[in-house]
């Protein structure tokens, strides 16, 4: 006779199990031994450097990209293979790599498939990003990163960094947002421009109750209420801002709270009172899973009547994590909205009155920032470390690239809440 498989007789099924979580076990160990021993041949520069160039090359990547990166240590081949932006930017900040930031960014992303054309065709550069990408994105789609307690994170790592080289970066206005290029030869001109645009699209009339949600260093604020005669409300989350806010622009009809947005919609004594909600670069900060809940929450502040402005930065393409270098070193918990997420958020609280893309005049926003940085620790060169210095200048530089080359956009949005009260807006540009 010959033997058989069989599921009968008494304890077959916890055989079956056994041998089938043996099986696991034994694929789970050959897949840990393969991986290892492939991680430990990379971990020779020489393969690894082999690697990265052959997945460029794959990738139809220009081999001038590597005319912008000078690798002072070798060993960071393996972190830039197998952490992506993440290990270049800390070879940079730690001085293992130099690189010239921003044609390396023009290069990396200008037609290839990590960049303009990624919906376009995949290939083993743009998979590799996905696998670093993994985990992170993972971990999004099961937790909220945005949540109050989290959201303090930005706040305190970044817009808490330190107000001299923010005024210094900035300039008169203290905007840390888009400006508006149309017709400015400086950037004051620009932010002005941008200020005054964000006004007349709230059509603001005197005595009126605006609230500001984000505020940044309050200069928006006090702009509404000089030229438009109303009381405005500044919220934020940033100690360090609220602080200079007051320090600097507080006055009669013009006040700064430090507070989560949410908790401001959440108090009886604000909602339904103002007359016009406006927010400037804060729902990037948000998150997609709170983004709905955020246009609730502007509608809840709204009298029926009232009208909104968000401003905001976007991007075509659904991505649930932040650049993992932007994430771990600039903001935490950020992630760049695009138009299905944010219009399919308000569509049932409002209707759109009027949609703006002006996203190129980041790019000369974030350069114009670049250079005044760059004087700022070249005059105060001990003000921070030379790792942190670097971090700067690679956090810009990469930025302005992204919206040099049309990735990342700049939007603005004008609602009405529903039902609406208003036949109409005049639109402004």
């Amino acid at each position: 006779s010959r033997s058989r498989c069989t599921c009968k007789g008494p304890g077959a099924r916890s055989r079956m199990l056994k041998g089938c979580l043996g099986c696991c076990t034994l694929l789970a160990l050959l897949l840990a031994l393969a991986v290892g021993g492939l991680l430990a041949w990379l971990r020779d520069p020489k393969n690894s450097e082999t690697a990265v160039r052959k997945i460029v090359t794959v990738a139809g990547i220009p081999e001038t990209l590597f005319d912008y990166i000078h690798i002072r240590d070798n060993s960071v081949w393996f972190d830039v293979l197998t952490k992506g932006n993440l290990g270049i930017a800390e070879g940079y900040m730690h001085s293992k790599l130099t690189v010239d930031a921003l044609p390396f960014w023009l290069t990396l992303l200008n037609g290839t498939s990590i960049g303009t054309r990624r919906k376009e065709q995949s290939d083993y550069l743009s998979l590799l990003m996905r696998a670093i990408a993994l985990p992170a994105e993972v971990s999004s789609f099961v937790m909220n990163q945005q949540t109050k307690a989290k959201s303090t994170r930005v706040t305190k790592e970044h817009y808490d960094a330190g107000n001299d080289l923010y005024e210094r970066m900035l300039g008169p206005s203290m905007s840390y947002t888009c400006a508006y290029w149309k017709g400015a030869k400086t950037l004051d001109e620009a932010q002005t421009n941008k200020f005054d645009l964000i006004r007349r699209k709230l059509q603001l009339e005197p005595g009126m109750r605006v609230a500001d949600l984000g505020m940044g260093w309050g200069t928006a604020a006090a702009y509404v209420h000089s030229k438009g005669g109303v009381e405005v409300t500044g919220v934020s989350l940033s100690e360090e801002q609220v602080k200079w806010a007051k320090q600097n622009l507080a006055k009669p009809g013009l006040k700064f709270i430090w507070q989560d947005y949410r908790d401001h919609c959440d108090d009886p004594s604000v909602i339904g009172t103002y007359d016009r909600v406006y927010s400037i670069g804060m729902l990037e900060h948000v998150g997609w899973k709170n983004t709905a809940s955020f246009f609730q929450c502007v509608k809840r502040l709204l009298k029926p009547d009232g009208l909104a402005v968000i401003h905001t930065i976007g991007e075509p393409d659904f991505v649930p994590v932040s650049d993992p270098f932007l994430d771990t070193y600039i903001f935490p918990g950020a992630v760049v909205p695009t138009l299905p997420t944010i219009t399919s958020a308000f569509e049932h609280h409002f209707i759109l009155e009027d949609f703006q893309n002006f996203g190129y005049d980041y790019a000369k926003t974030l350069a114009a920032w670049s250079d005044n940085s760059k004087a700022f620790f070249k005059e105060n060169p001990k003000a921070y470390t030379p790792e942190f210095q670097r971090m700067w200048d690679y956090y810009l530089r990469m930025c302005e690239a992204l919206f040099e080359v049309r990735i990342n956009q700049l939007w603005h949005f004008v609602l009405s809440p529903r039902p609406t009260y208003r036949s109409g807006i005049e639109r402004q540009v």
